[in-house]
C-alpha cells in the first residue's frame, strides 16, 4: 500500500513541477506547491536544505542523500521517509528541466545541409509561421506535357511531387510542395504553361500558436520522461518498476506524437502544397441551332440542333439556355443523321411567357469528349414571341335536314385579325367525298357552298368549316361543326297515295310469300319419306270407314249378343 502511495505522490510531484517550471515559476514556488500536496513542512525544509545545496554540483549533493536510506524508502510503516526521498528525486529533476531548451525538438530536425533542412531552420527563426495552399484550374494543351513540366518545376525547386492523377485523356490533376519562400514563383510558373486559368484560390492558415503550444507541451513530457527514467532506474521493487514503466511509455507516447505534429507543421509551413487541375483545350466543332423562330407566347416550341463532332468523341452533353432568365435544359442524347458523322441533338421544347422582352437569343451550347479529347462549340438563334391572333368562326346555328340527293346549301364566316395572310378554307362534307378547298381573297370573310348527300344514312354527317391562315406567330387555325341529316327519298304520291312506296311494299309481300312457300317446299321434300305414308294409310283407314258404313247390315246382326233394344 505504501508502494503505491509513493507512486501517486511521484507522479504529481513530477507533473507539478514540470508546469511550474515551464510557466517559469521560481523555486519558492515549487517548494509551496509541494508544502500544499504533502502537508508536511519536514519535507519542505528538506527541499530548502537541498536549495541550499551548490548549483554546479546538485548530483553528488544528492546522491549520498538517496543512498543513505535506500531500505527506508517504500518501506511499511515509514512514510515520512518516503516523501523524503520523493522530493529529493524532484529536486534532482528539477535541474534537469533547467537544462531543457526550446530548441531542443527542432535542433535534430535542422541538422544537414538540404534545402528542407534549410527551410525548416528559417521557419523556426520567423515569428509567425503559415502555412499557404494553392489550387488551380488550368486548360492546357497536352496533359501529360504539363504534368511533366510541373514535376520538373518542383524539382528544381528543390520539392517534390506529392501525387499524380491522370484517368482521362483529357484531364489530370498534380500535387506537388514549393518552398514556401518561392511559392509565387512557383505559381507564376505554372501560369506560364498553360493555355487558360480557369480559376486559382489561394488559402493561407495561421499557425504559430499551436506551434509554439506543441513546443512547450513537448518540453514538459520531455522533461517528465527524464525524470521517469531516473526514478525507474532507482525502483526498489518490482511492481514500483512496471508502475514507473506504464507511466513512461504513456509520456514517450505523447512526446512522439507531439514531435509528429510539430514536424507535420514545420514541413507544411516550410513547403507550400500547390494542386492543379489540368484541362485538355477543347478543340472547336460546328453547330447549327437551326433557323429564327417566331412563336407565340404560352406556347410550346421545339428545337434541337446538329453538329459533327471529331472522330473519337461519342459523348456528348447539350445545353439549351432559351434566354428568357428560366434554367437551362441539359440532355445527353443525340442521333446521327444521313450525313456522314453529322449527328442531331434530342428534341427539346420550351414555352415563352409574356412577349413582352421578345425577342429572345436561343443558345446551345454542346461539349464531345472521348478518347481523342475535347470538342466544344456553340451557335445562336433568335426567337420572336407574340401573341396568338384569334380567329372566330361560324357556320350556321342550326342542323340540317334534307332528303337523298337534295342540294344543300352552306354559309361559313369568320373573323380577320390583323397581321394575317395566306388565308384558306376547307369544309368538309362528312361523307368520304374529297373536301372543298380554295383561298380566300383580302377583305372577304365569308366562304358559301353547296352540296347533295346521294345516300340515305340513319346517323347524321358532321359538316366541317375551317380557316387557316399564317400570322407572324406561324400558321393559325380555327373551325367550326355542324351537322346534317338525310333522310330517305319518299319517291312518287298521287292524290296523297305514295305509288312508289305501295309497290315498294307490295315487291316486299310477294317477296315475303314466294319465300314461304320455298320454304314449305323444301320441308315437304325433306320430310316426304315420313308423312307420305302416314297420309296413305290415314286415307285407307277414312275408306274403309266410308265403305263399312255404306253396306247394308246382316240379318244375322240381330242375334248378336247385346244387339236388341230394350
Amino acid at each position: 500500500m505504501e508502494t503505491k502511495l509513493m507512486i501517486l505522490v511521484c507522479t504529481v510531484a513530477l507533473l507539478l513541477v514540470a508546469t511550474a517550471s515551464a510557466c517559469g515559476a521560481g523555486e519558492d514556488e515549487a517548494s509551496q506547491i509541494w508544502s500544499r500536496q504533502t502537508g508536511d513542512m519536514e519535507v519542505v525544509e528538506e527541499t530548502a536544505a537541498l536549495r541550499a545545496a551548490p548549483a554546479p554540483a546538485p548530483a553528488p549533493t544528492m546522491a549520498p542523500a538517496a543512498s543513505a536510506a535506500p531500505a527506508a524508502a517504500g518501506l511499511p510503516g515509514n512514510p515520512g521517509e518516503t516523501v523524503a526521498v520523493v522530493v529529493k528525486e524532484v529536486a534532482v529533476e528539477k535541474e534537469v528541466l533547467k537544462e531543457v531548451e526550446l530548441s531542443a525538438p527542432t535542433s535534430a530536425a535542422l541538422s544537414g545541409d538540404d534545402a528542407q533542412t534549410q527551410a525548416l531552420a528559417q521557419l523556426v527563426t520567423q515569428r509567425r509561421i503559415i502555412i499557404r495552399t494553392v489550387n488551380m484550374v488550368i486548360v492546357v494543351d497536352e496533359i501529360q506535357d504539363a504534368i511533366d513540366d510541373i514535376s520538373l518545376l518542383a524539382d528544381t525547386m528543390g520539392g517534390w511531387v506529392v501525387s499524380t492523377d491522370r484517368r482521362e485523356k483529357h484531364s489530370g490533376v498534380i500535387s506537388v510542395r514549393v518552398p514556401a519562400a518561392g511559392l509565387d514563383l512557383a505559381i507564376e510558373e505554372v501560369r506560364e504553361l498553360a493555355k487558360d486559368v480557369e480559376s486559382e484560390v489561394t488559402t493561407s492558415q495561421d499557425v504559430t500558436d499551436e506551434y509554439f503550444d506543441l513546443q512547450s507541451r513537448l518540453k514538459n513530457q520531455q522533461a517528465t520522461e527524464e525524470a521517469l527514467i531516473r526514478l525507474l532506474d532507482r525502483a526498489d521493487s518490482v511492481e514500483h518498476a512496471l508502475a514507473v514503466q506504464r507511466e513512461l511509455s504513456a509520456v514517450q507516447e505523447n512526446v512522439e506524437r507531439l514531435l509528429g505534429r510539430i514536424k507535420l507543421l514545420e514541413e507544411t509551413s516550410a513547403f507550400s502544397l500547390i494542386t492543379v487541375n489540368l484541362k485538355l483545350a477543347p478543340v472547336d466543332m460546328a453547330i447549327d441551332a437551326g433557323p429564327d423562330q417566331s412563336v407565340a407566347a404560352y406556347t410550346p416550341t421545339r428545337f434541337r440542333a446538329t453538329f459533327t463532332p471529331p472522330e473519337g468523341m461519342d459523348s456528348h452533353v447539350i445545353t439549351w439556355d432559351f434566354g428568357d432568365g428560366s434554367e437551362p435544359v441539359i440532355v445527353v442524347r443525340s442521333a446521327p443523321t444521313t450525313n456522314d458523322g453529322e449527328r442531331v441533338t434530342a428534341t427539346v421544347t420550351h414555352e415563352y411567357g409574356d412577349p413582352k422582352d421578345s425577342p429572345f437569343i436561343t443558345q446551345v451550347s454542346i461539349n464531345s469528349y472521348g478518347e481523342s479529347g475535347v470538342a466544344e462549340g456553340e451557335d445562336t438563334l433568335i426567337v420572336t414571341v407574340s401573341e396568338t391572333p384569334v380567329i372566330e368562326v361560324f357556320a350556321g346555328e342550326r342542323d340540317y335536314r334534307v332528303l337523298e340527293n337534295e342540294v344543300v346549301e352552306f354559309s361559313g364566316s369568320f373573323t380577320r385579325p390583323p397581321g394575317l395572310s395566306n388565308v384558306r378554307y376547307q369544309w368538309d362534307f362528312g361523307d368520304g367525298t374529297p373536301p372543298e378547298e380554295g383561298e380566300v381573297a383580302e377583305g372577304i370573310t365569308r366562304v358559301d357552298t353547296t352540296h347533295a348527300y346521294p345516300d340515305y344514312r340513319s346517323t347524321r354527317y358532321n359538316v366541317k368549316f375551317t380557316i387557316t391562315a399564317d400570322s407572324a406567330v406561324g400558321e393559325i387555325v380555327a373551325s367550326h361543326e355542324i351537322r346534317v341529316r338525310v333522310d330517305e327519298d319518299p319517291g312518287l304520291i298521287v292524290g296523297g297515295f305514295d305509288v312508289g312506296d305501295t309497290a315498294k311494299t307490295a315487291i316486299r309481300t310477294l317477296s315475303i310469300v314466294i319465300s314461304g312457300l320455298t320454304t314449305v317446299a323444301i320441308w315437304v321434300g325433306i320430310f316426304g319419306i315420313i308423312w307420305v305414308p302416314l297420309v296413305v294409310v290415314v286415307v285407307l283407314i277414312i275408306r274403309r270407314n266410308r265403305r263399312i258404313r255404306s253396306e247394308p247390315p246382316r240379318p244375322d246382326q240381330g242375334n248378336e249378343p247385346g244387339t236388341e233394344a230394350g
